[in-house]
Parts: structure tokens; sequence; C-alpha cells
């Protein structure tokens, strides 16, 4: 079953477009009335009174501006390039096959890159150490939980520990 959808990755990259190009504009706009004042500024006679309406426009303007952009920028900016982010390299990133016993739900907020996730824990074998141990796989926090049962055998695909896909293969008794 799949877990993960390109659409979802066109959904984010779209939002991200679409706050980027909201930024942008409110940019050009600084510039462009920046820009006007500066001229006006250069217009002005020496010593004129007008320049100090100048600066009482100007000035206010470019507190703004800097004050909405650490906002903007720090905030929803930034966590939706951190989501483009994951997301972008869960479809072109390298993916990897496994094979475990599901173990349980573990709804406990962990974060890797800059988003949220929770995880699955799974039982899995290590050939290496010829011995059982606890896989996380995680799955993003505002998604629900696939629908597994303590003791499912399950195949599933991650990239970089992230499930873009599962499929349940058996039943195993977990004592």
């Amino acid at each position: 079953m799949q877990y993960f959808y390109e659409e979802q990755y066109s959904a984010v990259k779209k939002q991200r477009d679409k706050l980027l190009t909201i930024y942008f504009i409110t940019l050009a706009v600084y510039v462009l009335i920046s820009v006007g004042c500066i001229i006006w500024y250069r217009l002005l006679p020496y010593q004129s009174p007008k320049i100090t309406t100048v600066k009482l426009v100007h000035y206010p303007i470019t507190v703004l501006f800097v004050i909405y952009s650490f906002i903007f920028l720090g905030l929803p900016v930034k966590r939706v390039n951190r989501f483009y982010k994951v997301h972008r390299n869960i479809l072109k990133g390298l993916k990897e096959k496994g094979k475990a016993t599901f173990l349980e739900y573990d709804e406990e907020l962990h974060e890797k890159d800059g988003v949220d996730f929770k995880s699955l824990i799974f039982i899995q074998w290590n050939e290496y150490k010829n011995k059982y141990f606890e896989r996380k796989i995680l799955v993003f926090y505002e998604e629900e939980f696939p629908k597994l049962e303590k003791g499912d055998e399950v195949e599933f695909v991650t990239q970089s520990n992230v499930l873009i896909s599962y499929e349940v293969v058996g039943k195993k008794q977990i004592g």
C-alpha cells in the first residue's frame, strides 16, 4: 500500500511557491516605495523642511518591512521549506527495502530535518549481530498511522527511515 504520493510533493511545492511569491511581491513593493522615497529626497532643495516628511515615511516602512521579513521568513516559509526538502528527498533519494514485524505505534514527537514525525516500532532481525533489534520508521506527524496490528509481518520501502510504502505479508506471534 502506497503511503507517500507524488501529489503530496506537488502540494508542498505549490504551497512553498505561493509563500515565496507573496514575499517577493512584498519585497518588490518595498523596493518601489524606497526608490520613490530616495528620488523624492534627491529632488528636494537643500535643507528643505520636507526632508523630515520623507524620513517619517521611509523609516517606519523600512522597520515594518524588516519585522515582517523576520517573522514571515522565520516561521511559515522556513517550515514549508523544510517540509518541501523532506518531500523532495523522499521522491528523489535512495530507497531502502526491508521486512520486519510490527510491534506498536509511537505517538511521541520526533523531529528530523526540522519536520515533525511520529513513528512505527518494528522488531527486525540483524544478520550481522544475529539478534533482533527495535527499529523506528517515521511517518509524518499530521498523517494518520497505517492500519497495522501487532505481529503483522510488513515489507516496507523507506527513504532516510521515512515510510514510503508498505505491504502486510503475514502474521507472526510476538511473545
